[in-house]
């Protein structure tokens, strides 16, 4: 009787009829990845909704019926979207018709079988009903391995990697004998798959006991295919005995370790115990005996060389492993031959996108004081770094620690933190509201290295904002002025007028060290763009130093002007474009390296591995990417892989957007460094952010970001931010935009899940390029989350066609009359193309204020784009860019052959005061009677 059986609730598989393939599934096209059921089902099970890493959603092959698989237990007759992914990432996802979401129905019974078929890409669900015969000691009818082992016994395992060479690398290779730590190609790795469960293991003994190692499995020889731990290396502590088994899962791709222990004393010569660590187990080592062509182990090179050979030495003709060009340049040559360059870290191929893992070995490559190249700006880089990371305890923050995050080359020397001259061996000290100077921070070590971080500024010494009339609706509604190409002290000037106007704010271009350059580009000095190539997150920009822009921020808040900057977070300075030498392979053309907007006390180091042929002279490796003033090593950045896809979010995401060199936004330490940059310039006064090729970084990791921030600000953003992410769109706005994809409804999700609240996630705000002519293209953002504006500086550059206005837009100097930029300007406010609620949809708009290309299309009139700053190839320099003045107090809008001047043209303030609920004002009001 049923009452008699045991009660377990397990799903049964309704299997349609099939005939059994006497010879088995053909090759599966996705042997070796990782795939995920991801979709709103997952969090009815344990799960998170949409996350294409979470393992509760993940499909197994089934070698019966040649699909992926997974069975779930759901509420009933409830309706769920789901789409397949893989590799833990969104990009390549299948679903249903043209890449949608596919629909299933829970039933009655709850149970739902998950298919997909690897050979046509089709998703497809069938019924399953519950079970309570499970246990019975027969396999009955609806019952498999799959879902009752007890009845049916153990599946046979699946080992889909079974034609692939499986092999575990690390840290540790070179001490168990290899060439060098993280190579694919190390016979001594190779890892092998038990029959019974398909496990892949390696026993490493010979291990330094209790010492932590770090590890990856790589595929096929090659780094191109590896799995970790999540996106990191795993990690592992070695035993006693120095031993450790290491597991790799072919199914989940999980790697796991077991601690391989041994007793020496218990009379058994168990693994990792040999004759010369426990000769109480092992015996008596045999002696060695030098002449009988074994390199016994208490033989070495210097004892017994006819056994273990010649020692290296110097002069030898072979460039040994602990030789440099440095140590021993008769051996090593400084550079490659001919024309070569180095190509070290270009992604191996598939998924990876990491860097690749030696690049670990190529930091610290500033020189040491004294050397060739050092100037005093670069301190201790050659050996330490680090930056002042601000954490508010309250949401008044009117407290925080303020913690000092320094990395020293070597682990055991001993660090002392001075805050204003008091020393301690703590990395944080308290501060309260109380405290009303600019703290200065050093650190030194025991080993006489010292860091001068920059002055670390509090929030609370900040100027209050003004308060003024108008429905600023506390800093989330209102008109903002972008003076492009302003130096900070103009825009200081400026903001008398810009309060008098109605603005709710100024937006000020990056504000952090940037290239510069003594040799022309594209015909030009320090064109525009090296704006958008960071070199280290100082405060020290082409627009002035830390203290210019303080005195900035200060003024305009105390006049009730917020002042938001252009944050760039996925990339730093072009590949090239550093301090190394470089050359091209075709012709061996060289070019000098570069130096930054920073006063010369303050410049940065700064290097990257692209065009390199020399050796670095600190560290004896080919060069990497490394900016020592950010705290930023070779690990934080993503492996060289070309963006040459705008349809393929992997790549989006992934690859080095126009040769700019890729951080990887994934990784902890960056995304910590990155928050405290943010909340560097919140605590200086700034109001929110542009962030830059914003959909260039996986919303994972936006959201991951401003999550850190918020905490960093004592658990909530502060009322009057906003950020706004360039989601520059194109032909790519179905994918961007619409579905879960990308930046849809699921990065709406991910705000909620790690910001806490719709006011926050409200503040997340994106700029996508769409109005004027196609806002309808984003139709499931809302339009509060949204900014909008008629011509953006980018589009300035020759030959920019990425945003199109249509017959609904201009760009004022490319032949735009003015009165027609005008009318596009005063409709931004009155009523914008498409609008629904003008009160209250896209509550932020901007007016770019910029300059005409009276002297060249890529130069800036701020003096630093003349020509005769040039020293290197100066012929080449044609598009010399004289200096003007940006603030001129009568200037007038749309007038003149240098600055614009647009935010001041009086109709257009108007119709931005209308909207703001804001009487009429004059020019003579504002002080320029003399415009009409």
């Amino acid at each position: 009787p049923t009452s008699q059986m045991p009660i377990k609730l397990l799903i049964a598989l309704v299997f349609s009829t099939f005939v059994l393939n006497a010879y088995g599934c053909s090759p599966d096209p996705n042997s070796g990845s990782i795939v995920i059921a991801a979709g709103s089902f997952l969090s009815d099970i344990g799960g998170t909704n949409w996350d294409p890493a979470e393992l509760k959603g993940q499909l197994l092959f089934n070698s019966v019926t040649c699909f992926y698989e997974k069975q779930v237990a759901l509420p009933p007759n409830k309706n769920y979207d789901w789409k397949v992914a893989f590799n833990s990432q969104w990009g390549g996802d299948k679903g249903c018709g043209n890449g949608g979401n596919c629909q299933f129905n829970s039933g009655p019974t709850g149970g739902i079988l998950l298919k997909y078929n690897p050979y046509n890409a089709q998703l497809s669900t069938e019924v399953a009903v519950i079970l309570t015969d499970c246990g019975n000691a027969v396999c009955g009818e609806g019952e498999t391995c799959a879902n009752c082992a007890e009845d049916c016994g153990k599946c046979p395992c699946s080992n889909p990697l079974s034609s692939r060479i499986v092999r575990a690398s690390g840290d540790w290779q070179t001490i168990l004998g290899s060439a060098a730590n993280w190579i694919a190609t190390d016979p001594n790795s190779l890892m092998s798959a038990d029959p019974n469960d398909c496990l892949y293991s390696l026993i490493l003994t010979g291990l330094k006991p209790n010492t932590e190692y770090q590890w990856k499995v790589a595929m096929d020889n090659a780094w191109g295919e590896n799995y970790g731990c999540g996106k990191d290396n795993c990690k592992f502590t070695s035993s006693t005995s120095g031993a450790i088994k290491l597991i790799f899962n072919p199914n989940t791709k999980q790697l796991t370790t077991e601690l391989v222990t041994a007793t020496c004393g218990d009379n058994v010569c168990e693994i990792g115990e040999t004759c010369s660590s426990c000769k109480d187990d092992c015996g008596e080592c045999p002696p060695s005996v030098c002449g009988d062509k074994k390199c016994d182990w208490d033989e070495t090179c210097s004892t017994c060389e006819s056994d273990c050979g010649a020692c290296p030495f110097c002069g030898d003709g072979k460039c040994e492993k602990d030789e440099t060009a440095q140590s021993c340049p008769q051996d090593c040559p400084n550079e490659l031959p001919g024309c070569q360059i180095f190509n070290e870290e270009s992604c191996s191929g598939g998924q990876q996108f990491h860097a690749n893992p030696s690049v670990a070995e190529k930091r610290w490559q500033t020189p040491k004081p004294g050397a060739q190249r050092y100037q005093t700006s670069f301190q201790d880089y050659h050996a330490l770094v680090g930056y002042a990371d601000i954490i508010y305890k309250t949401k008044d923050r009117t407290s925080a620690d303020v913690c000092i995050e320094a990395t020293h080359k070597t682990a055991s020397v001993t660090l002392t933190y001075h805050f204003d001259g008091v020393a301690q061996t703590s990395k944080c000290k308290a501060y309260t509201n109380a405290y009303k100077g600019i703290l200065k921070v050093i650190v030194t070590g025991n080993d006489n290295t010292v860091l001068e971080l920059p002055d670390v500024d509090l929030i609370w010494n900040a100027n209050p904002i003004l308060s003024r009339p108008g429905d600023y609706r506390n800093g989330q509604k209102g008109g903002v002025a972008e003076m492009f190409g302003w130096p900070h002290d103009d825009v200081r000037q400026e903001c008398d007028f810009l309060a008098k106007a109605g603005y709710l704010g100024v937006k000020l271009f990056p504000v952090h060290e940037q290239l510069m350059s003594t040799q022309p580009f594209e015909n030009a000095m320090n064109p525009w763009y090296f704006m958008y190539q960071p070199v280290s997150y100082k405060l020290e920009g082409r627009g002035g130093t830390r203290e210019q822009l303080r005195d900035l921020i200060q003024t305009c808040r105390a006049l009730g002007v917020r002042v938001y900057t252009d944050a760039v977070l996925n990339h730093f300075t072009g590949a090239g474009n550093d301090m190394n030498l470089h050359r091209n392979p075709n012709g061996c053309v060289p070019w000098p390296n570069k130096t930054s907007s920073a006063i010369p006390e303050r410049q940065s180091s700064f290097y990257t591995h692209a065009f390199t042929y020399q050796y670095n002279p600190n560290t004896g490796k080919s060069p990497s990417n490394e900016f020592p003033g950010a705290a930023i090593g070779p690990e934080d950045f993503h492996c060289d892989r070309s963006l040459g896809s705008w349809s393929d979010l992997f790549i989006m995401n992934n690859g080095w957007l126009v040769g700019l060199t890729d951080i990887d936004t994934s990784r902890e330490n960056v995304r910590e460094r990155q928050a405290a940059y943010l909340v560097d310039m919140l605590s200086l006064g700034a109001s929110g952010f542009r962030i830059d090729a914003a959909k260039h970084i996986s919303p994972e990791d936006l959201s991951a970001i401003f999550k850190k921030v918020q905490t960093k600000m004592g658990g909530q953003l502060p009322d009057d931010f906003f950020v706004w992410l360039e989601i520059l769109t194109g032909g790519e706005a179905g994918l961007l935009w619409q579905g879960p994809s990308w930046y849809g409804t699921a990065f709406e999700g991910l705000l909620m899940k790690d910001l806490g609240s719709s006011s926050e996630v409200n503040k997340i705000k994106m700029w996508d390029g769409l109005y004027p002519k196609e806002p309808h293209n984003n139709p499931l953002i809302s339009r509060t989350r949204v900014v909008i504006q008629n011509d953006d500086h980018d589009q300035q550059n020759p030959g920019s066609s990425s945003r199109d206005m249509g017959p609904f837009g201009c760009v004022l100097i490319k032949n735009c009359p003015a009165s027609a930029h005008r009318n596009y300007e005063i409709k931004l406010f009155q009523n914008p193309y498409e609008i629904n609620d003008n009160a209250n949809d896209w509550p932020i708009r901007f007016i770019l204020s910029s300059y005409y290309h009276t002297d060249g299309d890529l130069g800036i009139p701020d003096g630093k784009s003349k020509c005769d700053l040039c020293t290197i190839s100066c012929e080449t320099c044609r598009k010399s860019v004289e200096y003007k003045p940006a603030f001129v107090a009568n200037a007038c809008a749309y007038e003149g052959t240098s600055y614009t001047h647009t935010h001041r043209d009086i109709a257009v303030i108007n119709a931005m005061r209308a909207w703001m609920n804001l009487s009429p004002t004059s020019g003579s009001a504002l002080g320029i009677g003399n415009c009409s």
